[in-house]
């Protein structure tokens, strides 16, 4: 009896279980409006008044404009040449307050950073006319234009051409392709006469 109890308690006490693995610990990688700011403020800088921050307006349309993820993302990590792809992740239809913010309504070169942004996500969707706002893109950086006249172009470019396109008669569009063609030309002139490449 005495060995029967003996092969009991070895059969039962068995090799020890392994301790369990400690928890593999998760990186938290989602971002909010407030690192999206931070981005925004610290990428900036350079195309605004650097006494003049914008986090709490920026943190502020974050929230009542509902940012994607993927633009909450791009913003937090963006340097200064990620403006225009950043806000090609915010819903069109807020992008201009954005902008607002950013340039602070001001006719200065850091204004021009933010027309050139507006109009790299503006998609005509007529070969010739995407062509043309191209075009204004390249010329917000030729020198030899005023600045002033460079704002104008700009602004009037994309508020022009943000308006919908799509489902137009063949007629219409055959004006459009006509007139972008023109503007393009007039365009590629005028920037050659002041020295700067079309």
């Amino acid at each position: 009896m005495r060995t029967l109890l003996l092969i009991a308690i070895a059969a039962c006490s068995g090799p020890a279980k392994p301790a369990p693995a400690p928890p593999v610990p998760i990186e938290n990688t989602a971002r909010g409006c407030g690192e999206a700011a931070a981005g925004l403020e610290r990428a900036t800088r350079g195309i605004r008044p650097p006494e003049e921050s914008i986090l709490a307006a920026m943190q502020t349309r974050c929230i009542d404009d509902a940012w994607s993820a993927a633009a909450i993302d791009c913003f937090a990590t963006m340097t200064p040449d990620d403006l225009g792809a950043c806000v090609g992740h915010v819903e069109a239809k807020h992008r201009e307050a954005l902008f607002g913010v950013i340039s602070g309504n001001a006719r200065d070169r850091g204004a021009l950073v933010v027309i050139v942004a507006r109009l790299a996500n503006l998609k005509v969707g007529v070969m010739e006319c995407d062509r043309f706002v191209a075009g204004v893109s390249r010329a917000m950086s030729c020198e030899g234009l005023p600045l002033d006249q460079r704002h104008e172009l700009g602004n009037e470019t994309a508020d022009f051409w943000s308006l919908p396109t799509k489902g137009l008669p063949p007629d219409a569009v055959a004006r459009m392709v006509k007139a972008c063609t023109e503007s393009l030309e007039a365009l590629q002139q005028q920037v050659t006469a002041v020295g700067c490449m079309p």
